[in-house]
């Protein structure tokens, strides 16, 4: 069954793709969900006359990606946590608190975009990646520092 996203789909496309998809896929996820809409003669016309919108629209959120990670990779967070002995933390740093930073920083970032590799538990320089489109990526140096 051909059907059109209109939105993105983890393991299948993004929104405005076309796609070929089993029936009881389509029939009991995509469309109850409002995920995808069925590609009948009508919305395929229609999905092709605004094919330009879509590319510019995909090409502008690619630039202000490229902007925003150009900008981040200038970003060096410090953050102050109680560490105890051999510089440890007591608990770890979290993609939530580097995106509070961030967003101190006017920087407005979901935190599911922020990648932490392995747990933040010692005091020191960290890189974390943040994901912030399709390809376009940026690594952020977080500077973790004892409380005293």
């Amino acid at each position: 069954m051909k059907v059109i996203l209109r939105r993105d789909v983890k393991g299948l496309g993004h929104e405005g793709d076309l796609k070929e998809v089993r029936d009881g896929y389509a029939r009991n996820f995509l469309l109850p969900s409002g995920a995808a809409a069925l590609a009948d003669s009508g919305a395929l016309k229609n999905w092709e006359r605004h094919r330009g919108e879509r590319e510019d629209r995909a090409q502008q959120i690619r630039n202000e990606a490229q902007a925003i990670a150009d900008r981040l990779s200038d970003t060096r967070l410090e953050v102050a946590v109680k560490a105890g002995e051999k510089n440890r933390l007591f608990g770890s740093v979290t993609n939530r608190e580097i995106a509070e930073l961030l967003a101190k920083e006017g920087i407005e970032i979901d935190r599911h975009q922020i990648v932490v590799r392995e747990p933040i538990k010692t005091v020191g320089e960290h890189r974390v990646t943040v994901n912030l489109h399709h390809g376009i990526e940026a690594q952020v140096v977080v500077t973790v520092v004892p409380l005293h």
